[in-house]
């Protein structure tokens, strides 16, 4: 089940933040958040680099004091420069989505549609950069999944199975695919 489905039906009949941005026959299908500016353990550096000055440096240093401020000073602007986003995926486009910082998930603007022509290409990490209407972002390891289904489905038809139109265009890109693999 996926997680635009699951929040669906959380939610009852409320719809969520992202289908306003949809157009009247659209319906998405993966809803990831993600992360611009910096990479997410930037902090984490910082953290650690405060920890040991702390247990290094002595107490009643002045030394310490202003490399705890100029740590604090670093880390605050991080967390102003960086971006939430919002990757809302359909089965023509991807949406970016930007978000603020208290609630993430929850879109608050539409920054670009673009059509669904590349691969996302994650690689599998902690955190991962992809690259979206030429912003890089910042994609958690938990999310990769689904931008992997995404790239799955990238090329199929969204045409409905039962036509005949869909099944004429399916039974060609088999026999395409057939007499490659016979070269």
């Amino acid at each position: 089940m996926g997680l635009a489905k699951r929040i669906s039906e959380q939610r009852g009949s409320r719809p969520h933040p992202v289908e306003k941005f949809l157009e009247a026959d659209e319906k998405v299908r993966w809803i990831i958040p993600a992360q611009g500016g910096l990479h997410p353990f930037t902090m984490l550096f910082f953290a650690v680099f405060i920890l040991l000055a702390v247990l290094v440096l002595d107490p009643a240093s002045w030394i310490m004091g202003v490399t705890i401020s100029t740590v604090v000073f670093a880390v605050v602007a991080i967390l102003t420069t960086a971006r939430y986003r919002v990757i809302a995926i359909t089965a023509n486009d991807v949406l970016l989505l930007k978000a603020r910082g208290w609630r993430p998930a929850k879109p608050v603007e539409l920054l670009d549609r673009i059509p669904r022509t590349s691969k996302f290409e994650v690689r599998s990490q902690f955190w991962s950069q992809v690259e979206i209407a030429g912003e890089k972002l910042w994609v958690h390891k938990r999310f990769q999944g689904k931008l992997d289904e995404a790239d799955a489905t990238l090329g199929r038809s969204v045409l409905k199975a039962g036509s005949s139109v869909a099944y004429r265009a399916n039974r060609a890109k088999k026999k395409v695919k057939h007499a490659r693999k016979r070269r």
